[in-house]
């Protein structure tokens, strides 16, 4: 599963965030305290969603993984002598995705002062689950019960309003792989 807009949550979530804007433009401009507040309720309801939206994607991620578990997945090179490959196919998959802006700050953040990323890392393997998932369903598809020598290409992707580029809003990885039935000797 794709984070999009399909689940009703995401809908919600979309539409209480232009109602929180419109509130904080028309509402605001009238109402001072109304926009102190909303100035302060929209960041927090943006994080709250965007926290619910991964926790949600990551549900999926493992329920998908335990439908595919029957594919043998590695990154070795040379099959073992003992197997034949038949119909092999090579797949290549992609998948991009966001970081929310909290996240993207606490990089940066930790950028400047060092240490681990941990938000980073998540996205990261969040976006490797994906690809990987979405190698699996293609080898499915085609008939193939191993996936051999899978590889990852990762590449990060800015935001457009950072000047100097610092401000990683998501990633894009790259999966790619060779499928196919192998019967033993």
């Amino acid at each position: 599963m794709q984070p999009t807009l399909n689940t009703p949550f995401e809908r919600f979530a979309l539409a209480m965030a232009f109602l929180l804007t419109f509130l904080l433009v028309v509402v605001g401009a009238f109402m001072p305290f109304v926009e102190f507040l909303m100035l302060f309720a929209f960041p927090v309801f943006c994080i709250v969603c965007a926290m619910k939206i991964e926790r949600d994607h990551i549900k999926a991620l493992a329920k998908a993984e335990a439908e595919l578990s029957d594919i043998v997945v590695s990154d070795l090179k040379t099959l073992p002598q003992n197997w034949k490959a038949a119909d092999t196919v090579f797949i290549a998959e992609n998948v991009v995705i966001a970081n929310d802006y909290l996240r993207a700050f606490r990089w940066m953040f930790r950028k400047i002062v060092g240490g681990e990323s941990k938000s980073f890392s998540r996205l990261l393997a969040r976006a490797r689950r994906e690809a990987t998932l979405r190698v699996l369903r293609r080898a499915k598809q085609c008939g193939a019960n191993v996936v051999w020598n899978i590889r990852y290409e990762t590449s990060v992707v800015r935001s457009i309003f950072s000047k100097e580029g610092s401000n990683v809003t998501g990633v894009e990885l790259l999966a790619y792989a060779t499928a196919f039935n192998v019967t033993a000797e």
